[in-house]
């Protein structure tokens, strides 16, 4: 988007947007970095986040890469600023402030989407290796919040919180947690890219949900990998089409 693609050298296995990522060298995951693969592209800059990719972050500093970590987005407007800050740090700062000013109307289309009345109450879940749930501190609250949409787990002053074992956090009870919050619409993100869409519908009846409303009704919205977990800027376009459709479940 800064067009400066050329100038990348190396991404990680998840980066998948643009398309262009794809040819470009993988030296890594999320969290883990193949030294070898990193140190034969000699970056002059490695641009990482905070959160999970911590340890990454300190051990690439520690050996002496210039690395810069922009923290994760607890807002919509945290990515705005996420596009300015590397435009800034790549020498683009005129046409980071035009992406910003394109982006923008997304935040125009999640506004245009709320309506008068009641708001639809949904569950957010991204399985990452088990239930991730977005909290108050997150990216995904926020975009939600401007459409209308009420996250049902808002309440919760965290970023994420985790229905699995992780080391550092409680684990939640989401099957007693989601009779209790009884959401309008569940919105469930696969690990997949290509997952089947009744693939919400069935996580949810594993577990013995099949009374809860949502269920019954067929207000589950299965979403492929990374919809809404990413951060990076396309996130704004992606969260239009979501809540389009949390709206359409909803009437």
């Amino acid at each position: 988007m800064l067009g400066v693609g050329d100038r990348v050298v190396g991404v990680s296995s998840w980066c998948h947007r643009p398309r262009e990522a794809l040819a470009k060298p993988k030296v890594g995951s999320y969290t883990d970095v193949v030294e070898e693969r990193l140190s034969s592209l000699r970056p002059e800059l490695i641009i990482t986040t905070t959160g999970a990719q911590r340890e990454a972050l300190e051990k690439l500093i520690s050996q002496g890469y210039p690395t810069y970590p922009i923290p994760l987005p607890k807002t919509v407007y945290d990515i705005l600023s996420m596009v300015v800050e590397i435009g800034g740090l790549v020498g683009e700062l005129d046409m980071a402030l035009n992406v910003c000013s394109k982006l923008s109307t997304s935040l125009e289309g999640l506004r245009s989407l709320k309506r008068d009345g009641r708001l639809p109450k949904t569950y957010v879940e991204i399985d990452l290796g088990g239930p991730t749930i977005p909290g108050y501190f997150s990216h995904v609250t926020s975009a939600l919040h401007l459409a209308g949409v009420v996250n049902v787990f808002a309440d919760v002053p965290a970023a994420y919180l985790y229905g699995m074992k992780l080391e550092g956090y409680d684990v939640l009870d989401v099957v007693r947690e989601l009779v209790r919050r009884n959401p309008d619409v569940i919105i469930y993100e696969s690990k997949s890219f290509n997952p089947s869409p009744d693939e919400g519908v069935k996580a949810m009846v594993e577990r013995g949900l099949s009374n809860l409303e949502a269920v019954r009704d067929g207000r589950v919205l299965t979403l492929q990998a990374d919809t809404l977990a990413h951060y990076g800027p396309s996130f704004l376009t992606e969260a239009v089409k979501v809540c389009e459709q949390v709206w359409q479940l909803f009437r």
